[in-house]
């Protein structure tokens, strides 16, 4: 009797547990001076949004350029050499972290794969690995 019962209560125990939870995460609480945080933050950096919409377009410009067929694969067709070219001043002039910077690096350089050596020696020339370990750069002002 006392084991049916000690069953019972685990029973009802995992039972209530598994219904203790909500499917819907509770919205974070924010101080007043988060928000503030964020608010300067979003208008230090509200030219971030366009320059990365910018670079993710030159990203898909080199996709595009990447299935144009190549003569010489060291270097490239013009089109993966315009569209570089345009990633490389595009990334380098954006107000980004150095992190950010590093990793659209990575995805311009997977996007022409292997059609232009030297389109991806540029692009791995430009990594801003010491200015990584150095620090990050801020937002510019404008």
């Amino acid at each position: 009797m006392l084991r049916a019962a000690v069953l019972a209560l685990l029973l009802t125990l995992t039972v209530a547990a598994c219904g203790a939870h909500s499917s819907t995460p509770s919205p974070p609480t924010t101080t007043k001076a988060s928000t503030t945080q964020s608010a300067a933050k979003a208008r230090a950096c509200k030219n971030q949004a366009a320059a990365l919409a910018k670079i993710h377009r030159d990203i898909a410009a080199l996709q595009a350029a990447y299935k144009l067929p190549v003569k010489d694969k060291l270097l490239g067709n013009h089109a993966i050499n315009a569209a570089t070219d345009r990633f490389l001043n595009d990334v380098q002039l954006a107000p980004i972290s150095n992190l950010k910077r590093n990793r659209l690096t990575d995805l311009a350089m997977s996007a022409i794969g292997t059609h232009c050596q030297q389109c991806f020696q540029a692009l791995e020339a430009n990594r801003p690995i010491p200015s990584i370990r150095a620090g990050e750069i801020s937002c510019s002002a404008s």
